[in-house]
């Protein structure tokens, strides 16, 4: 927004358009990180770890908004956002290592156990426990 009112001279009145906005409800940094988590999580299928970051580093949102943002995302739908990742990851690929696999998930923002879990159950075996 500060980008826009800049290219439209209006960088002066900045804060008052702002807080008025904020005060008419539309602005609202917690509606936009929830629609931000689900929306990525979902649509793009990244990883709960590179959404909070992104809310965090980009969007410049203090912890508690993320966390509630996080909150409202289930654990089913970032398991089933892993699934949909993991089959993106194999398709050409049926034969890559599982490892590489869900590494790829890692660097997606998956946690370690939820991209095994998804690897597993898209490959169907288990992993070696000492891996």
């Amino acid at each position: 927004m500060r980008r826009k009112l800049y290219s439209w001279d209006a960088a002066d009145q900045f804060d008052a358009l702002i807080a008025n906005l904020k005060k008419e409800g539309y602005v609202n940094e917690q509606r936009f990180a929830e629609a931000f988590a689900m929306d990525q999580i979902r649509i793009k299928g990244w990883g709960p770890n590179k959404v909070a970051a992104a809310l965090r580093q980009v969007h410049r949102l203090d912890d508690q908004t993320v966390d509630q943002a996080m909150a409202c995302v289930s654990d089913e739908e970032v398991l089933d956002a892993a699934r949909k990742a993991v089959r993106r990851r194999r398709l050409g690929r049926e034969d890559e290592d599982r490892s590489k696999t869900v590494g790829a998930l890692l660097t997606w923002g998956f946690g370690l156990e939820l991209a095994r879990r998804a690897v597993e159950e898209a490959v169907g075996t288990k992993f070696d426990p000492t891996w």
